[in-house]
């Protein structure tokens, strides 16, 4: 839709007393100050785009003012524009959005607040809502935004979390993903949070700068705080040189100017009393009665949330619930705790809650409840809850939520979103404050192990399938807080840091975060996270790495031969090897591992693979659709497809667990920028040696002891070692002809094994599996691609020896992906990729073809104006360098 050059036409149609003719059309739509800056047609139509007045699916006025003034020529290329692109205009897409309609509370009472909002947003771009704690100030910001959208759904309307800086750069993140951002936006290892900011404001920035000026777009900065401010102020300065209105909410006023600024007290005494009362009619003593509550409460929404579902279930009234509240004990906890906080009167409600639930509900039902306070405030999965871990000796691992579910709406400490799987609780700072203030450390320590655990069950590094790879995105930012709660708790008791269990559970969640992270391009994050993995592995041998590595440095010297690193790793290993045996050696952490392994293999949320492929052995669906029942693994046991308790599982569990780490720590060289740190990349090379000679350690154990093959140890060589020979990243002299050939000759062998690989004491992988067999074929195509590049144009013998492999790969790929389709699109990339070095451009050709988007060729085709993702962005750069190879120009000048 070329609605730019069609409004062009039409400007250079018109004379300038027709440009005077329409200005006088539109005083009373435009401010004048704005038309007198209108010197010709294209001024006067972006004036236009600009009040919303003009669109490509909005031109009625302007076919109404052409029409008035005679200018058939002009309505007619309009006419001609709307027939052309008429199915386009008639599926017009609707705007990123992330706000729904059930984000705004059940009771939610539309009040003077909100009218005042509405009026000041129809006149004003900019406006900041600021109050205490539970005041209401967001969801006032939500409502706006949930009925601004029903009349303008082909805008952005997102809500960006602004507690922490953290928080506000993965918020920002998601809104740059909406926008179709996603590979632009990633981070990169090498930049800092700070410009990862700057870098997703510029691209949103320019990307705003595409849009329709007619489009109106509604942005809520939720929470800012001192943090966050300064890092809010600029994107808020940039949103309004454009259509877009801006709403933060705070809880400091200082934020803006008293004009733009709304002060959110909560309810006022009338609209308290409206929404406290149970009945119509009130007598004039009832309505004092509903004062001194409302004012006992501060009239704040929160609090009566809460009030209003306890009167209401326990039928008391206002003189009765003031009875049952005032003078208890939870006074005396908040004066110690909270005597300073201007919220005082809503943490004193909010601590009796607490302590009414705490008498009413069973332990493991409070247990979720102050469980809260380690999660982020949205959109919890009600799943985590579920994964918890049951109470010692319980028969059911699985928990029922929905009593959860109940306590949590009893006081309205949350509000529910979503439907059966997919439900969500969001909760309040000031829900999370208190909780943490009433908790102390020793439940602290238990609850965070409780919640450690049911991520290290639920979260995986399987991602391939949709349903897995949404489980792990909902997951990430609750599982970053979880640990980030935990480094908090550990400054106030170090001895924490000794915690044999606990250093096991946050290495575990650490690796996972990490890995997902990265998945999700966030790569300087996820190093962070993968680096404290690492680090609580090592705390876990009673040594940290820099006093390993300087005992290794005593006997071998790294230099820039690849042979002193593997030899330094591989005595690394050994270290590491007899220390954990030492660890494992004491009976208590021998019988607690044992215990871990277990429970994980019965809990753990298995992938869609996973599930189809243990359905298979046993013959029938999994009792519990995603989880082994003790039955189920009991009958895998006997057919050697897992490997029972008492068999060394628990050794097995924490040798593979540093296995992971090390690997997906390592695996980060892969990710870097083309301007390759080497001192980085060599720190990733020196983990990949490491993972890959620790597990040869393990794999002489698991030898001795009769035990399966290991995946992750494969992968170490596979995805690991042998990988990083194609780019030597880390210069290291990998990357000759030999060492390729010495690959290919590897991967050949891996592909041919027929032998199953377990994870942490359970099949992953069959003798027969497609998936592997396809990575051993693609990691050939790359070792003959990089042995391309290395070889001569003269050396043609080679050269042909080269192609005739990459045709027998080419075979067996399509006879893989008959069978297993799943990123089909990079194989046949890699292999065109292949191709072209080696000037097979007909080849090549056919291979770019099948990935670049359909009519390529067609001279109606235009690559500039075409949404293209990051596979058909790759092939279309590969025809045209396929065209210029074979000097086939006329072909690419799109």
């Amino acid at each position: 839709m070329d609605f730019q050059l069609l409004l062009s036409k039409i400007s250079d149609k018109l004379l300038k007393e027709d440009v005077v003719q329409l200005k006088f059309y539109l005083d009373e739509k435009i401010p004048s100050q704005d038309l007198k800056t209108a010197e010709d047609g294209k001024d006067l139509f972006g004036v236009m785009k600009k009040y919303g007045l003009l669109s490509p699916i909005k031109t009625d006025l302007l076919i109404e003012m052409l029409t008035a003034m005679h200018l058939q020529p002009c309505v007619d290329l309009i006419e001609n524009f709307k027939e052309k692109n008429k199915e386009a205009l008639s599926t017009a897409k609707d705007g990123p959005c992330n706000i729904k309609e059930d984000m705004v509370v059940e009771h939610f009472m539309e009040t003077s607040k909100l009218i005042e909002l509405e009026e000041k947003m129809a006149t004003t771009k900019f406006i900041t809502l600021s109050g205490l704690l539970g005041s209401g100030k967001s969801q006032l910001a939500l409502k706006h935004a949930c009925k601004k959208r029903q009349s303008c759904k082909n805008g952005i309307c997102w809500r960006i979390s602004c507690q922490d800086m953290v928080i506000l750069l993965n918020s920002l993140k998601k809104l740059a993903d909406g926008l179709g951002l996603k590979k632009e936006s990633k981070q990169s290892e090498s930049i800092s949070s700070e410009e990862s900011i700057d870098l997703i404001h510029e691209l949103i920035i320019k990307e705003l700068g595409l849009k329709e000026a007619s489009i109106e777009h509604l942005i809520i900065f939720d929470d800012v705080t001192d943090e966050t401010k300064h890092a809010v102020e600029k994107f808020k300065n940039s949103f309004l040189k454009f259509n877009v209105k801006v709403i933060a909410t705070t809880w400091n006023p200082a934020f803006c100017d008293e004009t733009n600024l709304i002060a959110v007290n909560g309810f006022t005494e009338d609209e308290a009393i409206e929404f406290l009362k149970r009945k119509d009619d009130l007598t004039a003593e009832e309505v004092e009665d509903y004062k001194e509550l409302a004012k006992y409460l501060s009239c704040l929404p929160l609090a009566m949330y809460g009030v209003k579902t306890r009167m209401i279930s326990h039928r008391l009234t206002p003189k009765g619930f003031l009875k049952t509240f005032r003078g208890r004990k939870s006074i005396i906890l908040i004066d110690r705790i909270l005597s300073s906080s201007a919220n005082r009167k809503l943490y004193e409600v909010l601590t009796e809650f607490l302590n009414i639930l705490k008498k009413d509900e069973v332990e493991e039902v409070f247990d979720m409840v102050l469980i809260l306070q380690f999660l982020s405030l949205e959109d919890i999965p009600i799943l985590l809850f579920q994964f918890l871990p049951a109470k010692e000796g319980s028969e059911d691992q699985a928990l029922n939520p929905e009593s959860f579910i109940e306590a949590i709406q009893k006081f309205s400490f949350g509000y529910l979103r979503g439907e059966d799987d997919d439900r969500y609780i969001c909760t309040h700072l000031a829900v999370t404050k208190t909780i943490d203030c009433y908790t102390s450390n020793e439940d602290k320590v238990r609850l965070l192990k409780n919640v450690l655990k049911a991520l290290m069950w639920l979260l995986d590094k399987d991602n391939i399938h949709e349903k897995d790879y949404k489980r792990n995105h909902d997951l990430l930012p609750h599982a970053i807080l979880v640990i980030r709660h935990y480094e908090t708790l550990k400054n106030e008791i170090p001895e924490l840091s000794k915690d044999f269990e606990l250093n096991i559970l946050v290495a575990y969640v650490y690796d996972l975060v990490g890995y997902t992270y990265n998945f999700f391009g966030m790569l300087k994050n996820a190093g962070e996270h993968s680096t404290a993995a690492k680090r609580s592995c090592f705390a876990i041998t009673g040594m940290d790495e820099n006093q390993i590595e300087k005992l290794v440095s005593k006997t071998c010297v790294r230099d820039e031969n690849y042979e002193t690193w593997e030899m330094f790793a591989k005595r690394e290993a050994e270290i590491v090897f007899e220390k954990l045996k030492n660890v494992i050696s004491v009976p208590a952490n021998m019988k607690l591992l044992q215990k871990m392994a277990f429970e994980y293999n019965l809990n753990t949320y298995r992938s869609q693979e996973d599930i189809e492929l243990l359905q298979g052995y046993l013959a029938h669906n999994l009792t519990n659709e995603c989880t082994l029942t003790k039955g189920e693994y009991e009958h895998l046991c006997k057919n050697q497809l897992a490997i029972t308790a008492d068999n060394h599982l628990g050794e097995m569990f924490l040798y593979e667990l540093f296995i992971q780490v090390f690997y997906t720590f390592g695996r980060r060289i892969f990710y870097l920028g083309e301007h390759v740190d080497y001192k980085m990349a060599r720190d990733f090379a020196h983990s990949l040696f490491l993972a890959r000679e620790f597990g040869v350690k393990v794999a002489e154990e698991c030898h001795q002891w009769d035990l399966p093959d290991i995946l992750y140890i494969m992968l170490t060589e596979l995805s690991g070692t042998l990988e990083q020979i194609f780019d030597d990243r880390a210069n290291l002299g990998l990357k000759t002809v030999q060492h390729l050939e010495n690959a290919a000759s590897r991967f050949k062998d891996l592909q041919e094994s027929t032998a199953s690989y377990f994870v942490m004491g359970v099949i992953k992988s069959g003798h027969e599996s497609v998936q592997h067999r396809k990575i051993c074929q693609k990691r050939l195509v790359r070792c003959y691609t990089a042995m391309a590049h290395l070889i001569s144009d003269e050396n043609e013998e080679k050269k042909k020896e080269i192609s005739e492999k990459l045709h027998q790969c080419n075979f067996q790929l399509e006879k893989l992906s008959s069978k297993w389709s799943h990123r089909q699109t990079g194989v046949d990339l890699r292999i065109g990729e292949c191709f072209l070095v080696l000037k097979k451009f007909e080849e090549a050709k056919e291979k770019f073809l099948k990935v670049a988007p359909e009519g390529i060729l067609q001279d109606t085709f235009d690559v500039k104006k075409s949404a293209l993702n990051f596979h058909e962005l790759l092939a279309v750069k590969g025809l045209i360098n396929v065209f210029k190879g074979s000097d086939q120009k006329k072909k690419h000048r799109n």
